[in-house]
């Protein structure tokens, strides 16, 4: 089903490996990022593998904004066929600690911003009889982490998210899934390791080898395992997957 993807937090990280994944399996690729400049840059290395792309500045938490994106991109690329709800951010402090405005930024990035993408690109791919979104989650949904609160609710609110837009969206053939990863080697990662870590007087890299010590499968993954499964849920081969949340994460989540 290669066509058009719109992706949301793809300058770096995960949502840059899946746009670089899905380019390189023919799709035409809308990249936005709060910073587009990153977005731009994304953008520039599909364009230089020959397949069509664009780099866009969005913020997520405005509802206009991305409901304007995602229209631009389905005329420009000419039609809408995926989405990946992938911008995200994080807090590290105790719940106690957590002042108002950062749980209402936390909650408006991560759970708001995926509502407003999820549900503009269902608009445009509902009528049509086809589509497939992608919601990125997280291990921390489904087990508690340390400091993590604020994010880990919002990961949590997104399955609710995830399984009513699959059952809404199921009667026009609009596929959504949702994928938790586990102990990705990202920036995102390196800011916990670094400030959980010094809030324990700890040495950098210490919180991140301990929890790597976790993963059944012996190791943490690489923005590109993320980008794997992605290609999968986008694809015609999982036409008969919705409402799904898959933990892919060397078998960090398992009971």
């Amino acid at each position: 089903m290669a066509g058009a993807l719109a992706i949301t937090g793809a300058g770096r990280g995960i949502g840059r490996a899946i746009a670089l994944r899905m380019a390189r399996d023919g799709w035409a690729v809308a990249v936005s990022d709060i910073n587009g400049d990153s977005a731009a840059a994304v953008a520039a290395e599909i364009e230089q593998t020959g397949r069509r792309a664009r780099g866009d500045a969005l913020d997520v938490t405005d509802p206009d904004a991305v409901a304007a994106w995602v229209n631009d991109v389905d005329a420009d690329l000419g039609g809408l066929t995926g989405a990946v709800a992938n911008a995200g951010i994080i807090t590290i402090r105790p719940l106690l600690e957590v002042s108002p405005e950062e749980w209402r930024r936390v909650m408006a990035v991560n759970l708001d911003g995926a509502f407003f993408f999820s549900q503009a690109a269902g608009r445009v791919m509902a009528p049509r009889g086809k589509g497939s979104i992608v919601i990125i989650s997280s291990a921390s949904s489904r087990r508690p982490s340390l400091w993590l609160g604020p994010y880990s609710t919002s990961k949590t609110a997104l399955h609710g998210l995830t399984r009513n837009l699959a059952l809404e969206l199921s009667d026009h053939q609009v596929r959504v899934n949702a994928i938790s990863p586990g102990l990705v080697d990202t920036d995102m990662w390196e800011k916990i390791d670094r400030e959980r870590g010094g809030r324990q007087g700890r040495e950098v890299g210490e919180v991140f080898a301990e929890m790597i010590k976790m993963v059944p499968l012996g190791r943490a993954q690489v923005p590109e395992d993320v980008a794997t499964i992605a290609a999968f849920l986008l694809s015609e081969e999982t036409e008969y997957i919705t409402g799904q949340n898959i933990s892919y994460d060397g078998g960090f989540q398992m009971p």
